[in-house]
């Protein structure tokens, strides 16, 4: 919109002087621009109205350091080719806040479909929201330009690299039992909601674990296994505040600290809970991992989470939450990189050494 102001203001000028100075070789100089822009008005109003754009992520992951391919398809539904045209795209981190813009240059659009891929790196760790927020459509002669507003886009992750840590499980932890909708594959336990294995009847085994219109159809005894759940021992709060001031490094750091401590643990095979106060529900929101699938699950929901602001005791707002559950031990990390066991500070992480301070962190339960 503001090359064609330009060109109004131009040609104004063009026939003010024409007349001033009762020059006919500039008065059809004006008469020209004006042609020339009446044209150009209406040919972006026909683009506008003809063309379509959406956005297409071959994949929705990525690995931080290296590039990303994203695609998009511009429909061009008149007959006319659009010879120049950029988008603009905004790229905002989620967990990170803030966002940056930039223009992309297109190629010609023929009539119809035609795709266009553009790769960009990204290099910080997160849940990116890429939109295609507007489209810049030129005329023929490429002097003046509209832009059609779009909504249009997609989410992309980078997840953290995690590595390995020292984790010692106690028997109390190894052994912990209590209330779960998760149950062990590999051991009895004396939940009778859930029927863990039937098998014949041994020595020792008492009468009232029969099952008896089974064994009478089947000609022999055959006793009944309840479940065992599995309950959590550990809970890994984690004490999280977004701040402007907050440098990439160190929530990168943060990220990756997190993520181990989490990978960690249930390599070791310790079920435990992955707890924060989210920014988006304005509540406690918890996550149970215990193998990969929900370990990133865990790390796919933190990291699209919005942290406005921080909850005074997470661990205290957790028990007024989950009342009636019981756990051993409560990890705490916070944005200052510090790790809590129980309240007792483990480790403060660095922002120069954290990445040896890791490799060299056990943690004892």
């Amino acid at each position: 919109m503001l090359s064609i102001l330009r060109g109004i203001a131009v040609t104004a000028v063009l026939f003010y002087i024409s007349i001033l100075y009762e020059s006919a070789s500039l008065l059809l100089l004006g008469y020209a621009g004006a042609v020339l822009l009446v044209s150009a008005v209406l040919l972006l109003v026909y683009r506008v109205r003809t063309v379509r754009c959406a956005v297409v992520f071959p994949i929705a992951s990525a690995e931080c350091g290296k590039p990303l391919t994203m695609r998009i398809q511009m429909e061009n539904r008149g007959f006319l080719p659009c010879m120049k045209f950029r988008f603009q795209l905004e790229q905002k981190n989620r967990f990170l806040g803030g966002g940056c813009k930039k223009w992309l240059r297109g190629g010609m659009a023929a009539a119809g479909t035609n795709s266009f891929d553009y790769s960009f790196t990204m290099e910080d760790y997160g849940g990116f929201e890429i939109q295609l927020k507007k489209v810049r459509l030129y005329d023929l002669t490429g002097l003046f330009y509209v832009h059609k507003t779009l909504r249009c886009g997609g989410c992309v992750q980078v997840l953290p690299q995690m590595r390995e840590i020292g984790v010692q499980l106690s028997q109390a932890v190894e052994n912990f039992s209590g209330d779960a909708q998760v149950y062990d594959a590999f051991r009895p336990g004396d939940d009778r909601s859930e029927l863990f294995q039937m098998r014949e009847f041994r020595a020792g085994d008492k009468i009232q674990s029969v099952h008896w219109k089974l064994s009478a159809k089947l000609d022999e005894l055959l006793v009944k296994e309840n479940s065992l759940p599995k309950a959590c021992p550990v809970v890994l709060f984690l004490d999280y505040e977004n701040s402007r001031r907050s440098k990439a490094e160190k929530v990168n750091a943060y990220l990756v600290i997190l993520a181990s401590i989490s990978f960690s643990l249930m390599d070791a095979g310790c079920a435990h809970y992955a707890a924060w106060y989210s920014g988006c529900g304005g509540d406690i929101v918890r996550v149970r991992v215990d193998d990969e699938e929900s370990l990133y699950l865990f790390l796919s929901v933190y990291m699209e989470d919005i942290f406005e602001r921080k909850e005074s005791n997470l661990a205290e707002a957790y028990r007024e939450k989950y009342r009636g559950e019981h756990y051993l031990y409560a990890l705490q990390l916070d944005e200052r990189l510090q790790l809590f066991k129980n309240g007792d500070k483990i480790v403060k992480f660095s922002l120069e050494n954290w990445k040896e301070e890791l490799g060299g962190l056990e943690i004892i339960l």
